[in-house]
């Protein structure tokens, strides 16, 4: 037989001694208390598979003593000893968690036989939660190796997408030094040609460098160090390096910046990245004679800056794409503008990472404004 640990809660010395010499021989390990006490002190520090608890007691009754019982371990087996069995008083005692009665006197056999029925109860009980856990288990397992597949699958893209993305300047630059080397191409000409190749090498380097910053803000380690930075202390300085650029395709860029905003907590290049891919993507896509807007407030607990263009916009179809990873608008790719399709990316992982949030708002040949937030230090 499965040995299972026993405690008699009696006041009756004969009730606790009678169940203790009739179950011991059949394996089990009997300790008794004689009131409730004395039961819950047992409990609270030994480890018992089943209880039997007289229903009159001194102080705590029998039946109020399950509950307590079950708060410590919802496992045990609760069987209550009556001399007098009532409609009533099962209700109650099942109502509280009671699994079955013993009435007096009692036999040997009527003893065992609800003992062995409670353990049987209680094993079927643990081997139901077991198996519902290995169910939860199973489904756990089987969504993370969904995960892993679609994870899997967006890699294989990505990886086709970055392989994509270098091999095109690549094979330009090739085609052009070719043409060169082989003499296909005049000598007064091979100065426009030159120009071609070292194009498609910075827009190269320039993706290289999108790509290693993507790369490092998808790891889990190596993280930037965070510090209090002044996020209008680098808008400031991202303009004086931008306004040779716009100053180029006569484009208007005003900034409109509110006085004593408080510190941001993040690494300082993040908050630069932001700025530059922004107010760089508004000077690139407005057409000469433009203006560019930048705003940034201080409300409640949220930095808020915007970067509003009088751009060619975006169009509705690519609204929804518009954060993903090479994605380039199409009429950007029309017009043959060049582009990596990182930068929106980039600044989205960034802000995000930082617990803000990015938005947009556009209309083909109307412009763009995009509005971003970061938390206050210390909010």
């Amino acid at each position: 037989m499965t040995e299972a640990n026993i405690l008699v809660i009696d006041d009756e010395p004969g009730i606790r001694e009678g169940c203790k010499r009739a179950l011991t021989p059949q394996g089990y390990f009997v300790d008794t208390a004689e009131d409730a006490d004395q039961g819950i002190s047992k409990i609270k520090t030994g480890h018992f598979e089943l209880a039997l608890i007289d229903v009159m007691m001194p102080g705590t009754s029998g039946i109020d003593l399950i509950s307590v019982i079950h708060e410590h371990d919802p496992d045990i087996i609760c069987i209550i000893i009556t001399g007098y069995a009532t409609v009533e008083l099962a209700v109650a005692a099942i109502k509280k968690g009671a699994y079955d009665f013993l009435t007096k006197p009692f036999t040997t056999d009527d003893l065992n036989l609800v003992i062995n029925q409670g353990l049987e109860r209680r094993r079927l009980s643990l081997e139901a939660r077991r198996l519902k856990n290995i169910e939860a288990e199973a489904q756990r397992l089987m969504e993370e190796k969904k995960r892993l597949e679609e994870l899997d699958r967006a890699k294989v893209a990505f990886i086709r997408l970055v392989t994509h993305e270098l091999q095109a300047p690549i094979s330009a630059i090739t085609t052009y030094l070719d043409l060169i080397l082989n003499n296909y191409i005049p000598q007064d000409q091979q100065s426009e040609y030159l120009q071609r190749a070292q194009q498609r090498a910075k827009e190269q380097l320039s993706l290289i460098s999108d790509l290693l910053e993507f790369g490092r803000l998808k790891e889990i380690k190596g993280k930037k160090k965070a510090e209090m930075v002044q996020v209008d202390a680098e808008l400031s300085e991202v303009i004086r390096e931008l306004e040779p650029q716009a100053a180029e395709k006569n484009l208007r860029l005003t900034a409109d910046i509110a006085p004593d905003l408080p510190p941001v907590y993040m690494p300082a290049d993040h908050v630069k990245s932001i700025w530059t891919n922004l107010i760089s993507n508004a000077i690139k896509y407005t057409p000469p004679g433009g203006k560019i807007n930048i705003l940034l407030r201080w409300e409640s607990s949220q930095i808020t800056g915007v970067v509003q263009d009088t751009g060619i916009g975006i169009p509705a179809d690519g609204m929804d794409q518009l954060f993903s990873e090479f994605y380039r608008a199409r009429n950007a790719k029309e017009l043959n503008i060049p582009g990596t399709g990182l930068g929106l990316a980039i600044i989205k992982q960034i802000i995000e990472k930082a617990e803000g949030e990015i938005r947009v708002e556009s209309e083909t040949g109307k412009g763009s404004t995009f509005t971003f937030s970061l938390p206050v230090a210390g909010s």
